[in-house]
């Protein structure tokens, strides 16, 4: 980080901003969830404070919770970006926007999210390959307008749905009768994106009624926002062998170290891409309470967004080229400088794809209190989702030209010999050969459920109540997917379909040099309209289809207990899982597939216990023990197999993958030395065993659909190892300071240990948030940093150990009330236009790094 950046960051840190939300670990023993996690409904920051810490100290699980008014007063565009707040909570920004969590460093895949206690389907839009298809929710869906409050338990309970290893995030929605009549709520606001240079706008309505009597309500609340994104990057195809090389031109000139054991970058790619993010929701509510034992929701929730987005890449590929390589320069174990001659393989890729997901969910829950001492709640519903790329159109286009590249970790460039980078030396293949294709992958997401919990207040002994229920589940995901093979008619060039340069603006701040980001390239109206126009050939893409039916059923009994110093609660879960799971099976290389059906079916029982101590009348020392589990991801479990022709990498399931399953240990304690002030800490501990990675074969012969030919592929499948540690600990630190000063401040501390020798993904050793924060009469301000150390992502391409460097997101936020019901709001986030950077075992060998800009925006808000 430059001395411009440490100038920014120093600067909005003495701005102060503010906050409104507390971490809260909060449960009481002797009631349900509904009764012991009341909304605080306070209007000042430090009240609200005060009010939480109250819960805090009479609660015995470990649960971190942030209000709806804590959702608002940060500058989050979604509800992950504001749960990242939180200790032990992180978020990956490699489209900028966070859309998917860790929680204590575990896998987002592995961490469930529960909406009023329920599953919500989810689906994505499928632009990230590192994440297939699996049980992970796309939180850029989620708007925080909706939301009521949300909470992370880090310690289970038999009650709570199993299904995660480091936490359980559970998003409650509003309620009528939890509202005044006539509630009315709105806000309009416009951003601007530094790198993509768009401007968009953003509202949101609410609009909440009840009788007099206040035993009927019904709410209907509206969200929109739009964003333009712009992500400019360097990419590397992962690295090969240096023998290689030297096996297929034994002359090459060599410099520096051995060549032979040395590595070199298998491609360099300028990435351009660009992405619009439309999004709308509704969110519904009717709730009637006929009599004073009856209460019955009828709840809803519809979320559509539109992923439209534009790839254009343009790059060498050595590996496609080892008989071109002329001169090379090895350091510490990478070919970092070389030069190809004739023959040496270029390529510039245009990618548009067609992506709408959509989210919808209907729950009815219905509660009986006959007595003062009996509950009985039920809830039925469904859930789906939809989402994918439909259609994806991709064009190609080639040149065989020499070239030099050198990159250190830090700079890359590339020099075409002949002094241009221009697209009029690219052409498509030749009057019937292929130009590109058209292709489809959909994935569906559904659920249905039903539930039954009954909770009964007795005093015997230390025990204050027992609930216990049961669930069932029918869940199916399934993927269907075709492709084509789009033969060209003629030869074409770039400069035939509307060529022009791309922006090198674009590439600002990237250290990237020579004509590698000199490019130029077409539309993608350019490039629909051409492919559209060719004779095309369609075929069904039976690798990359899976269906997977997953039965579940459940039942849970939990005591819940108090004495003079202390409370907690006892409980067991058992659950049976039954799969089906339908797949297509290749053995001849791809060119035929055989349809194949597989059964998983298992069965676990899950105690937990949770005991909170009154060790003084300032200090509360907490303790929590489970075993949990965590399905895989559906496209693991699906033994379907896919490839991607224009990386050559590949993915197959495994049908008979086992869950992951945990031993969960949790101990904190907090001192309250103040009404507004604590200082807590916690160590936590996972004992995980039959843990799943990804195991990549590399050199496997299959057919490209794209050219017909024979290439060699990298694939990946998962396994189940024997077992994995994750453990560490996370502090909070929390104080009002004086004049309307105050500061929030987490750290987590994170290591693991796996049978594989990798890290676990996701994984960061160290996580600080550090948020100042303001208020004074009608002036509202906060600054929130965050910074996480390197991670470990996936296996990548060629058997690449890739990982992401450590990220620094500052934000600024400051509000104004120009009325008691009208405010004003400025946010920027991203200010820094942090650099995003993932690498392949050492920093020296980039995977790739990008920046998606800064965002500023503003808006008006409106309630009474």
């Amino acid at each position: 980080m430059g001395i411009k950046k440490y100038a920014l960051v120093t600067t909005m840190l003495m701005s102060m901003g503010a906050t409104s939300f507390i971490p809260v670990q909060a449960y009481a023993a002797d009631a349900n969830a509904d009764d012991e996690l009341q909304e605080i409904v306070v209007t000042s920051i430090r009240k609200s404070l005060e009010r939480s810490i109250e819960v805090k100290r009479e609660a015995n699980a470990i649960v971190d919770v942030i209000s709806a008014e804590g959702v608002g007063k940060f500058p989050d565009t979604n509800v992950a970006e504001s749960l990242s707040h939180l200790p032990g909570i992180s978020v990956d920004h490699q489209f900028g926007e966070g859309e998917k969590i860790s929680i204590l460093g575990t896998d987002p895949a592995l961490n469930r999210i529960l909406v009023d206690g329920q599953s919500i389907a989810s689906a994505d839009w499928g632009g990230n390959p590192n994440d297939p298809n699996s049980r992970t929710f796309n939180y850029s869906l989620l708007s925080p307008e909706i939301i009521d409050q949300a909470e992370v338990y880090k310690s289970t309970e038999a009650r709570i749905d199993e299904g995660s290893l480091g936490g359980t995030v559970i998003i409650h929605t509003r309620k009528p009768l939890d509202l005044d009549a006539n509630t009315l709520r709105g806000s309009v606001g416009y951003s601007y994106n530094t790198r993509s240079e768009q401007g968009n706008p953003r509202g949101s309505l609410l609009y909440s009624w009840k009788n007099a009597a206040s035993n009927f309500g019904v709410m209907v609340a509206g969200t929109y926002d739009k964003e333009d994104l712009s992500r400019a990057g360097i990419e590397f195809f992962g690295y090969g062998s240096g023998k290689d090389i030297t096996a297929a031109n034994p002359n090459v000139a060599v410099t520096g170290g051995d060549i032979n054991s040395a590595k070199y970058p298998a491609g360099i790619n300028a990435a351009y891409f660009q992405q619009t993010r439309e999004r709308e929701g509704v969110q519904a509510a009717i709730q009637y309470q006929p009599t004073d034992t009856l209460d019955f929701d009828l709840s809803g929730i519809y979320i559509h967004g539109d992923y439209n987005n534009f790839s254009q890449s343009r790059f060498i590929y050595p590996a496609g080229s080892k008989g071109a390589f002329q001169t090379a320069t090895v350091k510490d174990g990478l070919i970092t400088n070389a030069t190809l001659g004739n023959g040496a393989y270029t390529e510039l890729d245009t990618n548009y794809r067609q992506t709408t997901v959509q989210t919808a969910r209907l729950n009815l829950a219905g509660t009986w209190t006959p007595t003062k001492d009996w509950k009985v709640h039920t809830d039925v519903g469904y859930t789906r989702a939809f989402g994918g790329k439909d259609p994806e159109y991709l064009l190609s286009f080639y040149s065989s030209a020499p070239y030099s590249f050198a990159y250190d970790g830090t700079n890359t460039n590339v020099t075409y010999t002949n002094g241009s980078a221009s697209g009029n030396a690219l052409s498509t293949r030749a009057a019937g050969g292929q130009a590109g294709g058209i292709a489809a992958q959909l994935n569906a997401d559904s659920e249905a459920y039903g539930q039954m919990d009954v909770t009964h207040d007795i005093n015997l002994g230390p025990i204050t109540s027992v609930q216990a229920g049961v669930k069932y589940t029918d869940h199916l995901n399934t993927v269907r997917a075709y492709g084509s093979r789009t033969m060209s008619n003629g030869a074409v060039s770039l400069t035939s379909l509307g060529a022009s340069p791309v922006p090198s603006s674009v590439f600002d701040d990237l250290n990237a040099s020579g004509d590698l980001i000199h490019f130029s390239t077409i539309s993608k109206e350019a490039v629909v309209n051409y492919l559209d126009g060719l004779n095309t050939t369609y075929y069904r893409d039976y690798g990359s289809e899976y269906k997977v039916t997953e039965k579940n059923g459940n039942a849970y009994v939990q005591a819940n207990f108090a004495g003079t110093n202390y409370r907690g609660n006892l409980g067991v879960r058992y659950v049976h899982s039954d799969d089906d799971i339908k797949f297509w099976n290749t053995s001849d290389n791809g060119n035929s597939y055989q349809s194949v059906t597989t059964n998983n079916r298992y069965g676990r029982f899950l105690p937990s216990f949770n005991v909170a101590y009154d060790a003084t009348d300032d200090v509360v020392v907490r303790f929590g023990a489970a075993k949990v589990i965590a399905r895989p991801r559906y496209a693991d479990y699906a033994g379907a197999f896919s490839k991607d022709d224009t990386s050559f990498n590949g993915s197959g399931g495994n049908p008979n993958l086992k869950p992951y399953e945990s031993n969960n240990y949790d101990v904190s304690a907090e001192w309250y030395f103040n009404k507004d002030s604590l200082v807590s800490g916690e160590f936590f501990f996972r004992q995980i065993s039959s843990y799943i990675v990804s195991v990549t074969k590399d050199n496997v012969p299959l057919v490209s659909q794209r050219d017909g030919l024979v290439h060699d592929y990298s694939i990946t499948t998962p396994q189940n190892f024997s077992d994995a540690n994750v453990k560490g600990f996370s502090a909070l630190y929390q104080t009002n300071i004086a004049y309307g000063f105050g500061v929030q401040t987490n750290y987590t501390y994170a290591i693991a240990d796996t049978a594989s020798g990798l890290n676990m993904p996701y994984l960061s050793r160290h996580t600080v948030n550090f948020i100042p924060y303001y208020e004074q009469g009608p002036l509202q301000a906060r600054v929130s940093l965050g910074w996480r150390s390197s991670y470990f992502t996936s296996i990548g391409r060629l058997n690449s150990n890739n990982m992401t460097d450590s990220y620094m997101q500052l934000d600024f936020s400051a509000t104004y009330s120009i009325t008691e019901n009208l405010q004003a709001t400025v946010n920027a986030t991203n200010l820094l236009d942090e650099l995003y950077y993932s690498y392949s075992g050492t920093k020296a060998a980039p995977i790739g790094y990008y920046r998606n800009g800064s965002v500023y925006s503003v808006s008006m808000s409106y309630k009474m």
